[in-house]
Order: structure tokens, then sequence, then C-alpha cells
């Protein structure tokens, strides 16, 4: 039942595009499938490798950036991180702390690899 819930709430995140609202709280995710901090929490610890809802949001956004920077070399850094629910800034900084380096960088690396 949990893991029905869990998939259900993540599945809509995704679906639905909720984690480009900047804006994005928790709260939101409470009050839409009705359940309590302590209970989103606890479903975040069993099924989401134990993130908090911050680090669960911004995995996904990460996952969606990288897709972005990879099939869409026409939208410019500040596009992604827009569909994405960062600002400019902070997706570099995010993206830097996850993949280690920059959206810029790893642009400039799928450019070299198509040169080679």
């Amino acid at each position: 039942m949990s893991q029905d819930l869990f998939k259900k709430i993540n599945a809509t995140i995704r679906k639905e595009r909720l984690y480009a609202d900047i804006d994005l709280m928790r709260e939101d995710i409470m009050r839409r499938f009705g359940i309590g901090r302590h209970r989103l929490n606890d479903l975040l610890s069993a099924y989401a490798d134990g993130m908090s809802f911050p680090q669960y949001i911004n995995a996904i956004r990460m996952e969606e950036a990288y897709i972005l920077l990879t099939d869409h070399p026409e939208m410019t850094i500040a596009e992604v991180a827009r569909q994405v629910g960062f600002t400019a800034p902070n997706l570099r900084e995010q993206f830097k702390r996850c993949y280690g380096i920059t959206p810029v960088e790893y642009r400039a690396g799928l450019v070299s690899d198509v040169d080679d």
C-alpha cells in the first residue's frame, strides 16, 4: 500500500511536471494526496533512498535537466533551468554538485564527442 502511494505521487510529480514549479513545496504534495508531513517523509525514506523532499525534487529536476541539455541543444541554459524549476545559477550549482561539471561544460563535451 505504501509503495503504491509513493509510485502514485512519483508518477504525478513527473507526468504533470509538478517539479517544474520553482515554488513547489512539500505542503502542495501533502495537500494533493491528503497525507501528513510524517507520512510523506516515511515514504521518501522508504522508497526514495532516504532523500528529503527537496533532495527528491532536485534529483528529478537534475534528471530532466540532463535530458533537456542532451536532447535539446537549441535551448539555452536559462530555458532548461526554467523548464525544470530552477534559476540558471541554481541549475549550474546543482548540476555541478550532481555531475561534477557545469551545464555549459557538459554541453561542450557533447559537441567535442561529436567532433571526434
